[in-house]
């Protein structure tokens, strides 16, 4: 089956520490069939974080949304964007 390679933004609450969301965010992943490759940290200013986060998937109707939903479940984020979607190969 072919998978996808996403970059997502996610935003964190100030009150979370970042290595603890990450986590979180790569067992709940793990429910739809998805895998956290990696991510970076990005201070944003006032105790304001950002992830970008590369992950894969496979390529399913509805896939993403299923992501999104779940990325914006987990305990300590504040908002999710999707950056980009590509077919990885």
């Amino acid at each position: 089956m072919a998978k996808i390679m996403a970059m997502v933004r996610v935003l964190l609450d100030g009150s979370v520490q970042p290595p603890d969301v990450v986590e979180g965010i790569r067992k709940a992943l793990q429910s739809v069939g998805a895998s956290l490759e990696r991510y970076e940290e990005n201070p944003i200013g006032f105790g304001i974080t950002a992830l970008n986060v590369i992950l894969t998937a496979p390529e399913e109707d509805g896939i993403t949304d299923r992501i999104m939903d779940t990325l914006q479940g987990v305990e300590g984020v504040s908002s999710v964007e999707l950056e980009m979607v590509s077919r990885a190969g």
